[in-house]
C-alpha cells in the first residue's frame, strides 16, 4: 500500500510539472467553419484533472468527409495531457453533408470553473 501511495504522488506530480511548461498560446480561437455541426459530443473531463487544476484549450483540424463524418484528427496545439479526451469527442462529432472533404479547426476549452 505503501508504494501505491508513492506510485500515485509521483503521477499527481508528474501531471503538474508537464503541464507548467507548456504554452497553451499554441491553442488559438477557432476559425470559423462554413459546415455546421449537426450533432456534437462534449469530451470527458475526468475528476482527478479537475482536482489537480489541469485546465487548458486543445486545437485540432479535422478532416471531415462529404457526408459530414470525422475522419483524421491532426493535434495543432495545446496541454497534451488533456489531448486523448479531445480527439474522442471530435471523432464523435456529426458535421452537415457537402459536396467535398473539408478540414475543420476545431478547440476545446477544458476548465473546472
Amino acid at each position: 500500500m505503501h508504494r501505491v501511495r508513492k506510485t500515485g504522488a509521483f503521477v499527481a506530480l508528474l501531471l503538474v510539472c508537464l503541464t507548467v511548461g507548456i504554452p497553451n498560446a499554441l491553442a488559438q480561437k477557432p476559425v470559423k467553419s462554413a459546415r455546421k455541426i449537426v450533432s456534437m459530443a462534449k469530451p470527458a473531463y475526468p475528476q482527478t484533472l479537475k482536482d489537480l487544476h489541469i485546465e487548458g484549450l486543445v486545437r485540432l483540424k479535422a478532416t471531415v468527409s462529404p457526408d459530414g463524418s470525422v475522419g483524421n484528427i491532426e493535434v495543432i496545439g495545446g496541454n497534451p495531457i488533456l489531448v486523448e479526451n479531445a480527439v474522442k469527442a471530435v471523432k464523435a462529432w456529426k458535421y452537415a453533408p457537402a459536396p467535398s472533404p473539408s478540414e475543420e479547426v476545431v478547440v476545446l476549452n477544458f476548465s473546472d470553473r
